[in-house]
């Protein structure tokens, strides 16, 4: 095998160590000194081989190996750095040391391609920061405009391109993602669930990313004494959330397989033991790879949501957080890299991807796959996140002979 394990996991310690909570899973939002510090590593390491960083629109960070016809379409592999809160060490940072590795070995070989092939860092994509996922992908490729971007804050209520310019990224290179300057997107990445462990197997195809729509359910009673108000007068904010709460279980199940829903957050104002609520704030998160049952799972919360408001004199608002499409990976990718993971003596697994990645947004504008490496007990974005070295390293090796295969 041409990729080295022992560099892999130098550089997933390497990354990792750029840490806000250490002993208690790895933070490291976007823009933070954390952040900055893990992209200035593997800015450093493409140094090493002689392959120069620019950042792009968003604040995405791109290291470029030309080809043999530098003009032409460019082929991209990475994932991205950022972390929900107190995450794990693998989601994002293993497809970034796989593509790292994939990148040397192009190097110290001079592997012929004929197409330029750019590592990315993609910036914001858990939203950990600024809550919106996604973010630097969506910035790229125009989904996001300028002016929106320069709207959205984080919780201190620094603006996007205010933590951009604190944490000393200049964008250098303000062109857009398009069909004509890239021909494909490959990105390596935890499943972040059960399967491919269940099944025993080293290797997961994707061939499709759950759609995501997320909304903010706002319930507004009256905060009357708890004491001194009848049950039958009370315009109870958390007793008609609750109930919305307790069925969007129910709505999930009702489209089958593949459909799942969450609620995450949920704020109560005045928060006082002896008040009673009068105003419920709480996030649902629903996802489907398929278009028409996503929209019937929004629409099913939607509907609960308002009959319980009505019929316990409720006010009931919905606002739309964040959403994305369905999106399906291009077969003929989903084909190579089956051809070339069973040529190493490795059988596949072909499944969907639950969670949204980058991936799904560039699959827009262009050819993408994705190859998926088994996750320890399914665990993710958390401490106990695990993926064996190995199985990145046998990921890494499929994903340089992919990257190669389409670059030549």
């Amino acid at each position: 095998m041409r990729i080295r394990t022992e560099r892999i996991q130098k550089d997933l310690d390497a990354i990792n160590a750029f840490n806000g909570t250490p002993g208690k899973g790895v933070t490291r939002f976007t823009f933070s000194k954390e952040h900055q510090g893990a992209l200035s590593y593997v800015v450093e390491e493409l140094r090493r081989i002689g392959v120069k960083c620019t950042f792009a629109l968003g604040g995405n960070l791109r290291g470029r190996v030309d080809g043999s016809d530098p003009s032409g379409p460019a082929v991209m592999m990475g994932s991205h750095l950022d972390t929900v809160g107190e995450g794990g060490r693998f989601d994002g940072t293993a497809g970034v040391a796989a593509a790292l590795e994939a990148a040397r070995i192009i190097k110290e070989e001079a592997l012929f391609h004929r197409l330029p092939i750019d590592l990315v860092v993609f910036a914001e994509e858990e939203g950990g920061r600024f809550g919106w996922g996604l973010l630097g992908s969506s910035a790229w490729t125009g989904r996001i405009t300028a002016d929106q971007l320069a709207k959205i804050r984080d919780r201190e209520g620094a603006g996007y391109g205010e933590a951009m310019e604190k944490a000393g990224v200049k964008i250098q290179d303000s062109t857009l993602l398009h069909r004509d300057n890239l021909k494909a997107m490959l990105e390596l990445h935890i499943e972040q669930g059960r399967i491919l462990e269940s099944r025993n197997a080293a290797v997961g195809i994707v061939e499709a990313i759950a759609g995501i729509k997320q909304v903010i359910v706002t319930i507004e009673g009256s905060a009357d004494h708890a004491g001194t108000t009848p049950m039958d007068l009370r315009r109870d904010a958390m007793q008609g959330a609750a109930r919305i709460i307790a069925a969007v279980e129910t709505v999930a199940r009702q489209e089958g397989e593949g459909g799942v829903a969450t609620v995450g957050q949920v704020f109560c104002e005045p928060g006082q033991a002896n008040v009673i609520p009068g105003l419920v704030r709480f996030s649902v998160d629903v996802r489907h790879s398929d278009e028409s049952r996503l929209r019937a799972m929004a629409a099913g919360v939607a509907h609960v949501a308002e009959n319980v408001s009505k019929a316990r004199n409720l006010q009931c608002r919905i606002e739309v957080k964040a959403e994305a499409e369905p999106v399906e990976m291009t077969p003929g990718i989903c084909g190579l890299i089956e051809t070339i993971a069973r040529k190493k003596g490795v059988e596949p697994v072909r499944m969907a991807s639950g969670a949204g990645h980058d991936t799904g947004i560039i699959a827009k504008i262009c050819d993408a796959g994705m190859i998926f490496v088994p996750s320890r007990g399914g665990r993710s974005h958390c401490a106990e996140e695990f993926t064996e070295v190995e199985d990145i390293a046998l990921g890494a090796e499929i994903l340089l002979d992919t990257v190669l295969a389409l670059a030549r």
